[in-house]
């Protein structure tokens, strides 16, 4: 054997904390591939069922001959399903991103690019006791990369909160402020709550809004929001957070680890 036995590591040794979540991250983008495999059946469907319809209602009594461009109406079934299929698709990714999901990220450009919002936080904490820590939202793949802005496990990738108070797991429940202000996501750098009514009454006179002791949840979307826009977003949010994952390694550097013997294969029960 060996003196030295790179890369292994005792059989019940425990998996890190970035084993576990470059483990779930995975898990989690294979999750959103099937949702878009499914959401483009649903297309195809919806454009076969609309074509066929059009033609038994009589629309287009003879259906033109093979060959004829899908884009003048014409054509076969399937030219016309071909060609009506990234309208229809955009539709229902539109439809769907506006439905809650089970994985959220953040899709905004780098936080370490962003002009950060310029709020007097010192001053202004002793009032609104930093309840913007309690809002609810989504990191980003350079947040989950960076690997200190910790996320909920069992809702990825929101911000990971405390139950007994509702605020952010980094809040300093002693002062109020981020322990890891150097480090925090894109949406804590631009947020400014000096014209948010949930934090103000008046902002000018320094009249807090109500405190309320549920957390505030910062899920809702606004009305007009534009979503296909927000499903493109996600889409191209997807594909950085899949590329990271692809690109990136289980191990940082050489580590040596103790001499071991295989592992004994485990006997089978005997039958009752």
């Amino acid at each position: 054997m060996p003196d030295k036995t790179y890369g292994t590591v005792d059989h019940d040794a425990p998996v890190t904390r970035s084993e576990l979540e470059r483990a779930v991250r995975s898990l989690n983008i294979s999750d959103l591939e099937l949702r878009d495999a499914v959401l483009q059946l649903a297309a195809r469907v919806v454009a076969l069922t609309d074509e066929v319809t059009r033609r038994i209602d009589g629309v287009e009594p003879e259906p033109a001959p093979p060959g004829t461009p899908a884009e003048r109406g014409e054509g076969t079934i399937e030219q016309r399903v071909v060609a009506a299929l990234p309208d229809t698709l955009a539709t229902i990714r539109a439809g769907d991103a506006g439905q809650p999901t089970r994985v959220a990220l953040d899709l905004g450009p780098d936080k370490y690019s962003v002009t950060p919002s310029t709020p007097p936080c010192d001053e202004l904490i002793p009032l609104c006791k930093a309840r913007c820590c309690r809002l609810t939202f989504a990191l980003s793949t350079a947040d989950l990369d960076e690997g200190v802005v910790r996320w909920d496990i069992g809702q990825p990738y929101l911000i990971r909160q405390r139950a007994s108070d509702g605020y952010c797991v980094h809040n300093d429940p002693t002062s109020g402020g981020c322990t890891v202000h150097a480090q925090r996501p894109r949406v804590c750098r631009v947020y400014d709550c000096r014209k948010d009514p949930r934090v103000w009454i008046d902002y000018d006179q320094r009249i807090p809004a109500p405190f309320v002791e549920d957390p505030v949840d910062d899920k809702a979307e606004s009305p007009a929001i534009d979503l296909a826009a927000r499903a493109t977003s996600r889409a191209r949010a997807l594909g950085v957070e899949k590329r990271a994952i692809n690109e990136s390694y289980a191990e940082d550097a050489p580590r040596v680890g103790p001499v071991v013997t295989p592992r004994t294969p485990t006997s089978p029960r005997p039958k009752s």
